[in-house]
């Protein structure tokens, strides 16, 4: 082989070694600023969960569901502890938090046995609700689309309806208390409680509003908007011609 020739191949393989070192050279650094940005938004997500978790509320019960008159004489519950749900007048609950950050936007559902919604008590948008515990009132519902049987989380119902049994005892659920509440993150909470008939709280769950069947997380105003929003609706029936 010529020496030209030669030393132009050996020339021409030395360029192309030298341009899969740049190329190489340059996909490690691009692989090191992608790892390292993706550390960085990993550790950007731990540090906001970990302010999420600092300030999240946690909503629970005190005390006895009472008249919300001191005065009020008509009795809430029947001689054996078990609610009166015909009872007219407003009722007062007292709402602790026991979490790190304040609760806004408090919607309550205190459900029972009842067949009719209206004989349930709601109470919506309360809050804030921070360091002092917080009295609600509830009342009878003007409208509500809320059954039984309808969950926040998807797992547990407004009431259990299920018959009495030793692992489940009606005694232990005479009713059922559901709130829930936005944290400031706008992250949607839930807490479940039963009310036992020494009126006492039994606690069925407290967390995070988890996304059903792959729908947005609503809370407790929000799905009764929403069921309103889907019941039948019915015309008026025609009017009647008078013949002549």
């Amino acid at each position: 082989m010529d020496t030209p020739l030669a030393a132009n191949l050996i020339n021409l393989g030395l360029g192309i070694l030298s341009l899969f070192i740049v190329i190489a050279a340059f996909v490690a650094i691009w692989m090191n600023r992608q790892q390292a940005r993706e550390d960085w938004q990993h550790s950007q997500r731990l540090a906001l969960e970990e302010r999420q978790h600092q300030s999240r509320p946690i909503i629970v019960p005190l005390g006895e569901f009472t008249p919300s008159s001191a005065t009020e004489t008509s009795a809430l519950y029947q001689s054996n502890g078990v609610v009166i749900w015909n009872y007219q007048n407003k009722i007062k609950l007292t709402l602790q938090n026991m979490g790190g950050g304040v609760a806004v936007n408090v919607h309550c559902v205190f459900y029972g046995p009842e067949s009719i919604y209206a004989s349930q008590f709601v109470s919506w948008d309360n809050g804030p609700v921070g360091d002092n515990p917080v009295q609600v009132l509830c009342e009878h519902p003007a409208q509500l689309h809320l059954a039984a049987n309808d969950t926040i989380d998807g797992a547990h119902p407004l009431y259990n309806t299920a018959p009495t049994s030793s692992s489940n005892p009606i005694e232990y659920r005479i009713a059922c208390l559901t709130v829930t509440y936005h944290d400031l993150f706008e992250i949607k909470h839930v807490s479940i409680f039963n009310y036992t008939l020494e009126h006492r709280w039994v606690c069925v769950v407290i967390g995070k509003i988890p996304l059903v069947k792959g729908n947005a997380p609503l809370d407790l105003k929000e799905l009764n908007d929403q069921k309103k929003q889907q019941a039948p609706k019915f015309s008026a029936p025609p009017i009647p011609l008078q013949e002549n």
